[in-house]
């Protein structure tokens, strides 16, 4: 059957069926009664609450039918839609051509008679019908239509209750979803988030980061702010919560302090936050939310940086730095007033005035540097010293300036910033040290001019010790030992005595001679050293030694020894005479016993009383260890020093100058030497050379 509306009213006339949210719904008493009384009233055994789809008619209420729908083509209440004036009474389908071939008429339930109310909302849209059905002809009276006509709007009214019922129930969802979203986002927001609702501040929703900030846990919740949070009494926080609440204006604070007691321990932070007023659905306030950032952090290391920025100034001022910028490109300049008090601007100084005010000697120098240091190939630095005279005053100043540049993307200057620093004094006291070290080395020429001449002295004196003097000593002797044989037989016992005397004086004479000579040049020798085997010394030494070793009968025991860095004759010098001690001082019932041992020693591993002249990582240690009469350790101090013995002259001969030849000569070679002895058991001396 045709539709009898067109498009654009069915669409909002189903749009409008649709919002009740009706169809394909569960029976309900309340419609069943409404059946039951319009079947009654109208004597009818079939009475329908009939809703029009757009491809149906679904029965809300079905009251003598075994089904609950049919096709919307079969449906006599489709042709009741466009009529919302009043009912569509048909007393014999069979009669009417709109129904005589409707299957609901040709068969079951054969319908006859119909009388269908329609069902318009408070917008004027039929929704459907409410209508009596018979299988036999029938008429309705006026109070039957006036009945069903009722009841009709009582289906509306049911209607429209149950969509507000439902509006009602999906707005309080979606109000509680809405809350239950706003709490959730308070709750998971990064940010602190709370809500206070009412004058007296209740806090009804807080996250944990706001909790975390107040530092009283969970039970603040519920309670008003003044008695959750009470050190706020004396802050300004609770006023301005008035004045926004009171108001309505929202409030922004920025950086503000807050003393909180946050578990149990009184905290000064800070915070941005802002007061924002929630309003009800008519307009009145109700709540205020709260949102909060800790900006402490921020807050101390700005005042940090504040304090340094302050400790550098006052440094930069007590050091009297120039601080100085210069725009490259518009060759403009921003000068401290330090670098305006040296060149005696009055006005704001310029890059041409501070220019100018330069020495002319030294303005091709520091036209250079600057130029050379905006070449980015030069890392931008700038460092050079020049004058700079005071306009004022006429001082001089020597500064000395240091920059860096800054380049574009390009590699092009765009600025050079740097300090300068008054070194007026650094200068004048060089000056006044290089004239102290021109003098030093006046005064140092001329003692070394003096050392020559001493050490041509001391060489002529050599010359003299070891001609001069040997000369009248060897006829001394000479004569002596001649005199000697001419009276060999003489009875006289004292001139025999007298003769041998002056012989073993000029002996010992000689000798002492010869140690001295061997000392001095020891001590003034300075030729370059070269790589000796002191194997070879030694080996060197043991046969010059050979007639004592026999007629001493001495055994001599040697360890393999390095090779080292020094003088063949000084060291072969160190060793005769250490060995000749070893053969020397021995009891005259013993025979000599002597060892040369080796060792490879570490700078720690030195003795504490071993200092060498010069320290290197390593060193060879070389001791001759003897088992002769040894020394009392007690003189350990004097064994070492010219002319100084331990034992009488008859016991053992001797000048007292070996052991200070030892020393010479191993200091000589940037080493140390030690002796260690037990009286009557031996003595060990030990030599230590750099490796």
């Amino acid at each position: 059957m045709n539709n009898p509306l067109s498009s654009a009213e069915e669409g909002e006339r189903l749009a409008a069926l649709d919002s009740y949210t009706i169809l394909d719904s569960l029976p309900e008493q309340d419609y069943e009664d409404i059946t039951l009384l319009a079947s009654q009233i109208c004597q009818t055994p079939v009475a329908l609450i009939s809703l029009v789809d757009a491809e149906r008619q679904w029965f809300k209420s079905n009251r003598g039918l075994s089904f609950r729908q049919t096709p919307r083509d079969q449906s006599f209440c489709a042709q009741n839609l466009a009529n919302s004036a009043g009912p569509l009474i048909v007393e014999d389908a069979r009669l009417d051509d709109r129904f005589r071939a409707n299957p609901l008429v040709t068969g079951d339930p054969h319908i006859v008679f119909y009388a269908g109310e329609p069902l318009v909302d408070e917008n004027g849209m039929v929704l459907g019908s409410l209508c009596v059905l018979d299988s036999q002809v029938r008429q309705l009276d006026a109070g039957q239509l006036t009945a069903l006509k009722i009841l009709g709007k009582q289906v509306v009214n049911l209607l429209t209750a149950r969509r507000k019922a439902l509006q009602e129930t999906m707005l309080r969802r979606q109000l509680q979803a809405s809350e239950a979203r706003f709490r959730s986002l308070i709750e998971q927001s990064p940010v602190a988030i709370c809500l206070f609702v009412g004058r007296d501040m209740h806090i009804e929703i807080a996250n944990d980061q706001m909790i975390q900030y107040w530092g009283k846990g969970n039970s603040v919740l519920g309670k008003t702010l003044r008695e959750a949070v009470p050190e706020l009494e004396d802050q300004p926080f609770l006023t301005i919560l008035d004045q926004v609440y009171t108001t309505g204006v929202p409030y922004v604070g920025r950086n503000m302090r807050t003393d909180l007691v946050v578990n149990g321990i009184l905290k000064t932070s800070y915070f941005d936050f802002t007061y924002q007023p929630i309003r009800d659905a008519n307009g009145a306030i109700y709540a205020i939310m709260e949102l909060a950032i800790d900006v402490t952090e921020e807050i101390t290391l700005r005042q940090q940086y504040q304090q340094t920025q302050k400790a550098l100034q006052n440094a930069v001022d007590l050091s009297q730095l120039g601080i100085w910028k210069i725009d490259v490109a518009t060759q403009t300049a921003e000068f401290s007033k330090v670098v305006e008090d040296w060149v005696g601007s009055t006005e704001p100084l310029t890059l041409q005035a501070a220019i100018s005010a330069i020495d002319p000697e030294d303005l091709p120098q520091f036209e250079a540097a600057f130029r050379q240091a905006q070449f980015i190939e030069s890392g931008g630095k700038l460092e050079v010293e020049y004058r700079l005279k005071n306009n004022t005053s006429g001082q001089v100043y020597w500064l000395h300036s240091m920059g860096q540049t800054e380049f574009d993307d390009k590699g092009n200057p765009v600025s050079i910033f740097g300090f300068s620093r008054d070194v007026t004094q650094d200068r004048a006291l060089q000056l006044t040290l290089e004239n102290q070290v021109r003098e030093r080395t006046q005064e140092l020429w001329h003692a070394n001019q003096d050392l020559q001449r001493s050490n041509a002295n001391l060489q002529q004196f050599a010359y003299v010790a070891s001609h001069d003097l040997q000369e009248p000593l060897r006829k001394i002797q000479s004569f002596s030992t001649l005199l000697t044989q001419q009276l060999n037989g003489y009875q006289n016992e004292s001139v025999m005595d007298h003769l041998q005397r002056i012989t073993r004086a000029g002996a010992r004479m000689s000798t002492l001679i010869k140690d001295l000579l061997t000392y001095s040049r020891i001590e003034t020798r300075r030729q370059a050293f070269s790589q000796v085997s002191l194997g070879s010394i030694v080996e060197g030494v043991l046969s010059v030694l050979d007639w004592e070793i026999q007629q001493q009968g001495a055994t001599i025991l040697v360890d393999e020894l390095p090779v080292v860095k020094g003088d063949t004759m000084q060291l072969s010098q160190l060793f005769q005479n250490l060995l000749t001690n070893a053969l020397k001082f021995v009891a005259p019932d013993k025979t000599p016993q002597i060892r040369i041992e080796y060792a490879y020693l570490a700078l720690d591993d030195l003795p504490a009383e071993v200092r060498p002249s010069s320290q290197v990582p390593s060193y060879h240690q070389i001791s001759v260890v003897d088992q002769g009469v040894g020394f009392d350790i007690r003189f350990l101090d004097r064994i070492f020093q010219v002319f100084q013995r331990l034992h009488k002259k008859n016991e053992f001969p001797g000048t007292g100058i070996g052991l200070a030849i030892c020393q010479r000569v191993v200091e000589n070679h940037g080493g140390s030497i030690s002796a260690h002895s037990t009286l009557g058991e031996g003595a060990t001396f030990s030599v230590y050379l750099p490796a």
